[in-house]
């Protein structure tokens, strides 16, 4: 006896219970994990995509689509039939940030978006805001953007946006004189590496469907 119980008894309450026959057991949230980790591929028209969920909690995810590339690294947890993913370390997006203005004897208003090595970037969109209106959607040609000649009203904001950088801009404001050229500095950052936090997998069988926020894309499990 221990205490007022018999020590056969307290043994078997302690022992497991066996699932009911024909029942199967449920595997554990470690197990269930454990058996997603692995490689996964996403193919579609000009699109090639990898995905690898290492036993460790791991991830690394790789992208090219046209002439974007991207790729992203960090940790990812099962939760559910959902497993939740977080970029380590956290990207810094690139950034678009005013700089000196060049003087164009002559010319109309216009302006620039400059890479690091001083070369225009091409097909980087704007709106401009005027001082009366509706706003003006344009985009840079990869050479001086200029006012439109038949345009009177006087810029006072910009703000850019290049979805293949994943790059939002500041509204930053504009001196419109004529004669000068507002220039705009491309800060690269960490261009090219996504932010996976707050995207997640969902989880049919050997298919993972990736949900962020621009959209979804599905992989297909290639090894284990």
């Amino acid at each position: 006896m221990i205490g007022r119980f018999p020590a056969a008894l307290l043994l078997a309450a302690a022992a497991p219970v066996a699932a009911p026959a024909g029942q199967a057991v449920p595997p554990s949230a470690a197990a269930r994990a454990a058996a997603l980790a692995g490689d996964y591929t996403a193919a579609q028209m000009e699109l090639v995509a990898a995905l690898r969920l290492s036993p460790d909690g791991t991830f690394r995810y790789a992208l090219t689509v046209g002439a974007l590339d991207e790729t992203a690294r960090g940790k990812w947890r099962l939760t559910g039939d959902v497993i939740e993913l977080t970029s380590d370390p956290r990207p810094r997006p690139p950034a678009i940030e005013a700089a000196p203005p060049q003087s164009t004897p002559g010319a109309p208003f216009g302006l620039r978006v400059l890479a690091p090595n001083g070369a225009d970037v091409p097909a980087v969109d704007f709106v401009i805001e005027f001082d009366s209106g509706p706003p003006l959607t344009a985009y840079t040609p990869g050479d001086r953007w200029i006012l439109p000649a038949t345009e009177r009203r006087s810029p006072r904001f910009v703000t850019f946006s290049a979805p293949r950088y994943r790059l939002p801009s500041t509204r930053l404001p504009l001196d419109p004189q004529a004669g000068r050229t507002a220039i705009f500095q491309l800060v690269p950052n960490d261009v090219g590496v996504a932010d996976l936090t707050g995207a997640h997998l969902t989880v049919e069988g050997d298919t993972l469907t990736l949900h962020r926020d621009d959209g979804t894309l599905r992989f297909q499990r290639a090894t284990r």
